[in-house]
């Protein structure tokens, strides 16, 4: 593994071939860019997002979710083949994401796409 300062000299060789610039001009703005991004107060909303829509399973039942208004638990079980636990925690996490929304009906948890899920990038 490359150590860091060598990392930043590699680093600073790209820019300066890139730019025509000395690199110490710009890495610390970048980096501070970079800072004021992941501080920005739509980041971890945005983030959480992502995250849940980088799982496969969850990924498959928003798909599901676009192609009919409601599912629920045991029809998203069917069409993906897993348990009702793991069901039950993938839409539980896309729900936490405001991608999804809930209602429950007796035993029975109903799932449907969240209207206009508002994504604001950072």
């Amino acid at each position: 593994m490359m150590s860091a300062s060598r990392s930043d000299s590699a680093l600073a060789t790209r820019l300066e071939r890139l730019t025509g610039e000395a690199a110490s001009c710009c890495v610390p703005e970048y980096r501070g860019l970079a800072k004021e991004v992941a501080a920005s107060a739509h980041f971890p909303e945005a983030l959480k997002r992502v995250r849940a829509l980088a799982d496969e399973n969850r990924l498959l039942a928003v798909g599901l979710l676009k192609r009919r208004k409601e599912l629920c638990a045991c029809e998203i079980q069917a069409a993906t083949g897993l348990t009702h636990a793991t069901v039950s925690h993938h839409m539980a996490v896309l729900v936490d994401a405001k991608l999804v929304k809930s209602r429950r009906e007796g035993k029975w948890m109903y799932y449907r796409l969240a209207e206009r899920p508002e994504v604001r990038v950072p």
